[in-house]
């Protein structure tokens, strides 16, 4: 395998028989106000992994800066690489992060990531955006008018860090889930570059004000 798009179908291959039934996956997700994109992502209710993918014609350069806004943003954070690569992503990246290994015939995991139990506060209200947090707030009994500055602070202040995550994790699951949807009525016996396209966003998912 060349290509890291190579690479992201030979990973969901890999990943659709372990997905449970309410697992989801996107591709290319933006994230962080838009300034960082997962290669991968696996989504439900009680899931937000994050997988960033190497391939062999990738660079390292930028690697140690995306792993802090993916342990920022994610419940977990795996690193998928061509072999080569193995060594130099150990001495990078911390010990919580996972690493997959992917060749033309097979992925194996070098090391399982470490997964937290909840976002943090301000990891949860970034994801979600101005009508998820009316939603949210009227679900409370709060107050839901204002632009999305003034929802956000009220979320913060009056919800707890498990309330917020919970909503955010929900809310990101469903914003995938329909593209996921349309990825598995189209797929066929054999993952190919065309699936990898079904489920690539065409825009960020992350909190805005429109």
């Amino acid at each position: 395998m060349t290509y890291a798009d190579d690479l992201k179908a030979r990973i969901i291959t890999s990943l659709l028989p372990s997905l449970g039934m309410d697992e989801v996956l996107g591709a290319e997700v933006r994230f962080g106000d838009g300034r960082f994109r997962a290669d991968l992502v696996v989504a439900s209710t009680r899931r937000l992994s994050a997988i960033e993918v190497k391939g062999p014609r990738d660079n390292l350069d930028r690697l140690a800066e995306q792993a802090i806004g993916y342990r920022t943003m994610f419940l977990d954070f795996t690193v998928a690489i061509a072999p080569d690569f193995v060594g130099a992503v150990r001495g990078l990246l911390p010990r919580e992060t996972g690493i997959m290994i992917v060749s033309p015939d097979r992925s194996d995991w070098v090391r399982r990531p470490t997964t937290k139990r909840r976002l943090p506060k301000e990891a949860a209200l970034q994801w979600l955006r101005t009508a998820d947090l009316r939603n949210l707030l009227s679900q409370h009994a709060l107050p839901s008018n204002g632009v999305y500055e003034d929802l956000a602070e009220r979320a913060r202040g009056s919800l707890s860090t498990e309330i917020l995550s919970e909503f955010a994790l929900h809310s990101v699951a469903m914003r995938l889930g329909e593209r996921y949807n349309a990825f598995v009525r189209e797929l066929g016996r054999t993952v190919t570059l065309d699936d990898v396209r079904v489920l690539t966003l065409g825009d960020r998912i992350t909190s805005s004000s429109d």
